[in-house]
């Protein structure tokens, strides 16, 4: 049975979400003063922070990379013919001389086949010189059958000639002047016939000289090939350098174009660096740079130039090569780790603070600034350009405030900090 609510029941419930209310406007102020409070609270040593001042002047622009050191010359030494290893002369890391042999295949089957082209050729160089001698003889019985065909006719035309005489004189018969008549006629028929059967004899002879010339070229070339072949079963360095990879063993089967060994010049190096994405976009090639070979040597620094920027990006990071300038230190060597940092721009008057810990360039961010009371209160600050060790400042700091660059992210709720001497 439901009691139905008296007048005098309203202002009861009105005083109980007031005090409800009050009571939780109460808890907050609380929790603010708390939070308020803790800054206060926080005290750190200034000897665990590192803290810098904002300067003026000219600042470089630059960015760092890894990567390693990298041959500018390889030759991959390859075999053009199967074989087996019969002998390895030198190992990874041996320095060579180009023409110095690195290992010597062993294929009898080439060898034989080699000894069959020269046999070949052989044979077909005498039959050559046999067809030229053919050629000769029956050229030079051609030549004599015109000679004979030119005199027949010489002579039957000396005899037309004299019966043409006699016969005005009545001493020979017309049947013995025509005779000799038909005689020269004759003999000029056997002459025409003998020059072109000389003519086509010579053409005829060219044609199976130059089959049978190019028939031998064409074995002296098969033997060529078959002994660059066989040449090719000792395998040697063609440049100066050490031999970067070599891993065969005698009696291994190799297979025509297989890579055998490789071989790099040591004197000709160059660095190639990685560089993260977000800030390769200035990255051009004639950019000035400098190759660290974490020798902690006086020379281990290398100038160089930047030759050359990879098209795209791979993994997340740009590819950047460096032309090392001046001669290479002791230890220089392919593979080698080094670092690699690249001069971008340079400002002639800029103002500037150390780098703060995870800060980037053309940026916003909070840094905590160290008053003279040596509380450090946070503020925000607008950052520019950055290089590997300094940033540009933008706004929110002055010239010779002090901000702490260490690293903060603890003091993320943090507004104030106490630093002590």
């Amino acid at each position: 049975m439901d009691i139905p609510r008296t007048p005098q029941d309203k202002p009861l419930l009105r005083r109980r979400w007031l005090r409800l209310a009050l009571a939780v406007l109460a808890l907050l102020a609380l929790l603010m003063a708390g939070l308020r409070a803790r800054p206060s609270e926080l005290s750190v040593r200034s000897s665990s922070l590192v803290i810098a001042a904002v300067e003026r002047g000219p600042l470089t622009l630059n960015l760092r990379g890894s990567g390693s050191l990298l041959p500018s010359e390889v030759r991959w030494i390859t075999t053009q013919a199967e074989g087996r290893v019969d002998r390895v002369e030198v190992q990874a890391g041996s320095r060579v001389k180009a023409g110095d042999m690195l290992l010597r295949l062993l294929n009898p089957q080439l060898l034989q086949k080699v000894e069959e082209s020269r046999w070949s050729l052989q044979q077909a160089e005498a039959e050559l010189r046999a067809l030229q001698s053919s050629l000769d003889s029956s050229l030079l019985n051609q030549r004599a059958s015109l000679q004979r065909a030119e005199l027949a006719l010489r002579s039957a035309e000396l005899q037309w000639a004299a019966d043409q005489e006699l016969l005005k004189d009545g001493m020979v018969s017309k049947l013995a002047y025509q005779r000799s008549q038909f005689n020269v006629e004759q003999a000029r028929q056997n002459l025409a016939l003998e020059r072109e059967l000389l003519e086509r004899g010579v053409g005829n002879g060219q044609a199976q000289r130059a089959a049978k010339q190019a028939a031998v070229a064409r074995l002296a070339k098969a033997l060529q090939r078959d002994q660059e072949l066989a040449d090719a079963l000792t395998l040697r360095s063609p440049i100066d350098g050490i031999v970067q990879e070599l891993a065969l063993q005698p009696g291994q089967a190799v297979l025509p174009g297989a890579s055998l060994a490789k071989v790099a010049r040591a004197d000709a190096l160059y660095a190639e660096i990685q560089v993260q994405e977000a800030q390769a976009r200035d990255l051009a090639p004639g950019l000035n740079a400098s190759v660290d070979l974490r020798s902690g040597a006086a020379d281990g620094v290398i100038a160089g130039v930047v030759s050359r920027v990879a098209p795209k990006v791979s993994n997340g990071v740009v590819k950047v090569d460096i032309q090392l300038l001046g001669a290479l230190p002791r230890g220089a060597r392919p593979d080698l780790s080094v670092d690699g940092t690249i001069e971008l721009a340079r400002l002639d008057d800029t103002l500037q603070v150390q780098r703060p810990a995870f800060s980037q360039g053309d940026s916003s961010a909070q840094v905590f600034r160290v008053g003279p009371d040596g509380m450090a209160e946070r503020v925000p600050v607008q950052f520019g350009a950055a290089a590997v060790s300094r940033i540009v400042v933008k706004q929110g700091l002055k010239l010779g405030e002090r901000i702490v660059v260490s690293d903060t992210s603890s003091w993320r709720l943090l507004e104030r900090v106490s630093i002590q001497q």
